[in-house]
């Protein structure tokens, strides 16, 4: 799942002993830096050209089978080549495909099952061997063999792949897939990958920099909480990049990182602060975007049937309901998302899809609108009465109701909801204890097993993500065999997977279309998982130093073609294009942000007086590893 939810690690270690005359000298040093002017007016010769876009969060993991973060996809799409890839507005970007097969050009079969793909010759990979049709055949069957889940949905209804010859793949499906050229699956090197289990790799692998992949940048090295080095694919077959290294800064605090943007030492900064998004609209110097690519910020309740540590009352039809009853989504927008948003109602995001559209919206009868009293009618008639005047409710055995509300530590936005979902819910007779935890816990609650048995401890959790290009690889999230993985609130409904299955295979795009929407109706009466918003997020990125900065022609507001990077992998445009304007400097090799380097002497010092602090926070336990450090 393409989330934005990140993980935090520190990792605080140095192997010298500096004098206090040297961390002196250094200080004196970065104060100098601090007053100095703008890079020159071009890179002297022999100097990299950088590129430096800072975010605030961390990919959780550079393991493609791993990491699920948005973060990590857009280092993905860098990393990695994919024989197809579409976009929602019906572009597609860079494939190894020479071209899609079709009825037309024979290369699917009459009855729709077969699809023979030739790929591009002479590609290699970032270590110099040769990418065959072999490698293309071995990503698809790994997933399919190994299941490993990252990428099932992009795989389902395929049933082999075989290689023709050493630049032909035959897919080979069991029913026509309708998504088979829209799905997008990571091509990975099988002299890398091959004698890796399945359970190793969505478990626990660790593919040290540099990683090996066939895109335009390579992942050359990585320092957690820190940054992310992709240095220019030599070998690249396509558009050769001007840049030489594309370097994505992590800051742990959104006001500094744009900061940094003003002050010229990144080039682009994703999620910038709300409150001065405003001073980079209509600049002379800045380019700037509120997007929404697929984006929604949802809620998820602990739905799970079977053995559990979550709160027994959630499993209750109409006590969920009067749950989503008491949020007002309007107010969610305007006060957590300073207004840049609307209000959230489905998975499938609206105003996406035509011809068909693929979005279902409940209508005034079938809303569960922000309505206090009715949410208190409803608990009342469900059996949730306060028989001791206390302002809280008991359940059915009679102890009071007292939910865990948590949202992770790094989205200011979703702490605030959680805020006004706790007063609301409080004013119905619900006691909620609300927490911001780090990211890692809250996966580790959701992954908590005993033994081999699978018990989520959660209740209720508030989180963001977005969809795929394909709506249809979206709606399985929730299927009866995505629980443990990416059906969040445990939930299974039989129509819902039978759904599921024909639309995988319908190629009837109206027909499916309405399967897709009967889905999201049925999610959406289940009350488990409720949309809240459709954010948007916010980025700026330098124009006076850089040009070539390539818009996505998708997800924009008003008469903003959209973002130019940050869209969950989706700009792989902008790398390749992106170049320093004519008179305008670029980085010098090897150099970072301020912050960067004010870490670097603060570890120095605590060397120095012969602290060493060693602090890894690792995500989900051990079920799976966290981001790896060169």
């Amino acid at each position: 799942m393409q989330h934005f939810r990140g993980t935090r690690y520190l990792v605080l270690a140095a192997a010298v002993i500096l004098a206090v005359g040297c961390l002196a000298a250094v200080g004196q040093a970065l104060a100098a830096d601090e007053s100095a002017s703008p890079a020159p007016a071009s890179s002297p010769a022999g100097e990299k050209v950088q590129l430096k876009i800072g975010w605030t969060q961390d990919p959780d993991n550079l393991n493609p089978y791993i990491g699920y973060e948005n973060n990590s996809y857009e280092i993905f799409s860098l990393q990695y080549d994919y024989l197809f890839n579409s976009y929602p507005d019906g572009t597609h970007g860079p494939e190894l495909a020479l071209e899609r097969p079709t009825t037309e050009n024979g290369g699917i079969s009459a009855d729709g099952r077969i699809a023979t793909v030739k790929i591009r010759p002479d590609v290699k990979w970032q270590d110099g061997k040769p990418l065959t049709a072999s490698d293309v055949a071995f990503s698809y069957n790994y997933v399919i063999d190994k299941q490993l889940w990252n990428w099932t949905m992009q795989t389902a209804g395929i049933t082999r792949v075989e290689v023709v010859d050493p630049t032909t793949v035959r897919i080979i499906c069991a029913k026509p897939k309708a998504d088979l050229t829209s799905a997008g699956l990571p091509i990975v090197p099988e002299h890398i990958w091959g004698d890796v289990s399945g359970w190793v790799a969505q478990n626990t692998y660790q593919n040290k920099p540099p990683i090996v992949g066939s895109g335009p940048f390579q992942v050359v090295e990585v320092k957690k909480s820190r940054y992310v080095r992709m240095a220019r694919n030599p070998y690249y077959w396509g558009t050769r990049p001007t840049v030489d290294e594309v370097i994505f800064e992590t800051y742990q605090n959104a006001d500094s990182m744009f900061q940094e943007l003003k002050a010229g030492t990144i080039d682009g900064a994703l999620d910038i602060p709300r409150a001065q998004f405003t001073s980079v609209q209509n600049s002379d110097t800045y380019g700037s975007c509120a997007f929404n690519v697929l984006g929604f910020n949802y809620l998820y309740m602990n739905c799970y049937e079977g053995q559990s540590l979550g709160n027994p009352v959630l499993r209750d039809l109409q006590f969920r309901r009067a749950l989503n009853m008491a949020i007002d989504r309007q107010k969610l927008v305007d006060v957590a998302w300073g207004g840049k948003g609307e209000p959230g109602s489905t998975i499938i995001n609206p105003d996406t899809w035509s011809n068909p559209d693929y979005h279902w919206e409940p209508s005034p009868e079938e809303a569960l609108s922000f309505d206090l009293e009715k949410a208190k009618q409803t608990l009342e008639a469900a059996g949730y009465k306060d028989s001791n005047g206390d302002g809280v409710r008991e359940d059915k055995s009679g102890k009071p109701i007292k939910l865990r509300l948590w949202t992770p530590t790094d989205s200011m936005e979703a702490q605030t909801e959680c805020k006004l979902i706790t007063d609301w819910w409080t004013q119905i007779g619900i006691g909620v204890k609300y927490e911001a935890l780090d990211a890692g816990t809250i996966d580790d609650r959701f992954w908590h097993y005993e033994g081999w048995t699978y018990v989520p401890d959660f209740d209720v959790n508030v989180d963001t993500t977005s969809g795929y290009a394909d709506p249809g690889q979206t709606v399985p999230w929730f299927i009866t065999a995505q629980i443990e993985n990416w059906n969040e609130p445990c939930w299974s409904n039989d129509e819902y997977d039978k759904l599921n299955n024909l639309q995988v295979s319908t190629i009837d795009l109206p027909k499916r279309a309405e399967q897709i929407q009967r889905m999201q109706q049925i999610l959406y009466e289940a009350a488990c998982y409720p949309v809240l918003t459709y954010p948007q997020s916010l980025e700026a990125y330098n124009t006076e130093k850089w040009t070539g900065w390539t818009p996505l022609n998708f997800g924009g507001t008003g008469d903003d073609p959209g973002p130019v990077f940050g869209a969950a992998g989706f700009n792989v445009e902008t790398y390749i294009n992106v170049k320093p304007a004519s008179g305008a400097g670029a980085g010098e090799s090897g150099g970072l942000s301020t912050t960067t380097i004010v870490i670097v002497v603060v570890i120095a010092a605590a060397v120095g007086i012969g602290v060493i602090v060693w602090l890894v926070v690792r995500r989900r336990g051990g079920r799976k590893e966290s981001l790896d450090e060169a």
